[in-house]
């Protein structure tokens, strides 16, 4: 009996998760954006916003790049 119980109350518990995580499936609105000049790759949720803003000088040693890998993998430049 008392197995039978402990079986009873696991399938309980696990229909429960399932139909949780079908119910509350979260969407999230990220997405990637290349910033001018110079290609900055940044992530923003959705209403992305964006403006100009003029941007006077290069980065630091500008001509030199490394790799960076989030939220892809890409160039970057120095901040």
């Amino acid at each position: 009996m008392n197995t039978e119980i402990v079986t009873l109350l696991l399938l309980i518990i696990i229909l429960g998760c399932i139909c949780a995580e079908r119910k509350l499936k979260k969407v999230e609105n990220w997405e990637m954006y290349r910033q001018k000049p110079y290609g900055y790759v940044k992530t923003g949720s959705a209403p992305l916003a964006f403006y100009e803003r003029p941007r006077y000088r290069k980065p630091y040693r500008y001509p030199f790049t490394f790799d960076q890998e989030y939220p892809t993998p890409h160039k970057s430049h120095l901040p």
